[in-house]
């Protein structure tokens, strides 16, 4: 008869599993520790990742983030999947394991996820590499914030244990989070309310200035002036909607554009202003200056291009392509004088997109007339590797 062997665990085993207690509640001490003192997002996120990661014992962990203006799951932080998808990989509500488990609120450990029929992958993120995972709602004050994953590069069995310890360290991230994100919308808020309603004082103090004085020659300079500075209020604006420093640039340039017309179409005209193509989320400093090198595109397009017609028509689009993003600008208006000549004919707006784009973004910038004929567009294209970086 085969006995069972009840020996006890040897030293080496005893202080084996010492020491990855201690680092688990070094890990655990950390997360509760960015709890109390929880102020800037993203190194919250950050901390909670590098943690999870190393008292799991795994080899990537992310956190994805509820965007409730998408319906979507934002990937937030993780320190196994592309960098370059932060803030730009999103999961529909529901789909895939990791939505699965922020709909139903429940934990969910597969050791080999691409066979379940909920796998949702995302081209490019890396997740190939990554057999097993666990996946674990946020869940705040009831309402859920997002998810945690953590992934293995082997497959591998999650134990009860494992599945305790990951549900308590989610628990303490997920008020860490919420502490975080309220300070951030707070702090934002509170920024872009201030410049906002300072701009917009300065904006109507220097329209009643051109209106009651016919002799100001530098009007068209400060109507500039004015938009340049609307455009960088609603950069604050939009950052103060955002989970993470990523802003949704084609949303930008569609409220950059609304702004302008506001200010600068007469409403007796038939002008129009379409804003189109793929959405792209950029830092807010990269995107800050597609939205002020938009602005000045639109800005010229309706001077320059449409200018007194009662009737034009003005078409934004913004694609993205693997290597690049581009953005046209493109009107009907009565088109470049002849002889233009771009070396030696830009105003002040396009040269100051022009040296944006060509020396600050590495890209590269065209402008001539429309393959029709009538009108004029202007194209830049910006490498990724420029709109990225630090």
């Amino acid at each position: 008869m085969q006995q069972t062997d009840f020996s006890a665990p040897t030293l080496i085993e005893l202080q084996a599993q010492l020491a990855q207690k201690t680092a688990q509640l070094a890990a655990i001490r950390d997360i509760s520790r960015a709890v109390a003192e929880a102020q800037d997002l993203n190194d919250t996120l950050d901390l909670i990742t590098r943690r999870t990661t190393e008292v799991m014992n795994v080899d990537s962990c992310s956190i994805y983030l509820f965007n409730t203006a998408r319906d979507k799951l934002m990937l937030a932080a993780s320190t196994g999947l592309n960098q370059e998808g932060i803030g730009r990989y999103f999961i529909p509500a529901g789909s895939g394991l990791t939505g699965w488990a922020a709909e139903h609120r429940e934990t969910i450990a597969l050791a080999d996820a691409f066979t379940d029929p909920r796998f949702y992958r995302i081209l490019g993120s890396g997740e190939s590499r990554y057999p097993s995972l666990m996946s674990t709602p946020l869940v705040s004050r009831d309402k859920v914030i997002g998810a945690v994953n953590v992934q293995t590069e082997t497959r591998h069995v999650f134990t009860q244990d494992e599945k305790e310890l990951f549900g308590f360290i989610t628990e303490l991230a997920a008020t860490a989070l919420e502490k975080a994100q309220l300070v951030h919308a707070a702090l934002v808020q509170e920024m872009h309310h201030r410049v906002k309603n300072n701009l917009q004082t300065i904006a109507m103090l220097l329209r009643l200035q051109l209106g009651q004085n016919k002799q100001l020659t530098p009007q068209d300079i400060l109507h500039e002036t004015i938009n340049r500075v609307l455009s960088i209020a609603t950069v604050h604006e939009i950052l103060s909607e955002a989970v993470v420093d990523q802003i949704n640039v084609l949303d930008l340039i569609r409220r950059v554009s609304t702004s302008i017309a506001g200010n600068m179409v007469n409403p007796a005209a038939k002008v129009t202003i379409a804003v189109e193509g793929d959405e792209v989320q950029l830092p807010s400093q990269r995107a800050t200056s597609l939205a002020l090198i938009a602005n000045e595109l639109v800005q010229n397009a309706l001077e320059h291009g449409i200018g007194s017609q009662a009737e034009g028509h003005i078409r934004v689009e913004l694609v993205q392509e693997r290597r690049r993003l581009n953005l046209r600008v493109t009107d009907n208006g009565r088109g470049l004088p002849a002889g233009f000549n771009p070396d030696t004919g830009l105003g002040l707006g396009l040269t100051i997109v022009r040296t944006t784009v060509t020396e600050d973004l590495q890209g590269k910038f065209f402008i001539g007339p429309t393959s029709g004929g009538e009108g004029t567009t202007v194209r830049i294209g910006i490498p990724w590797r420029a709109l990225l970086k630090e």
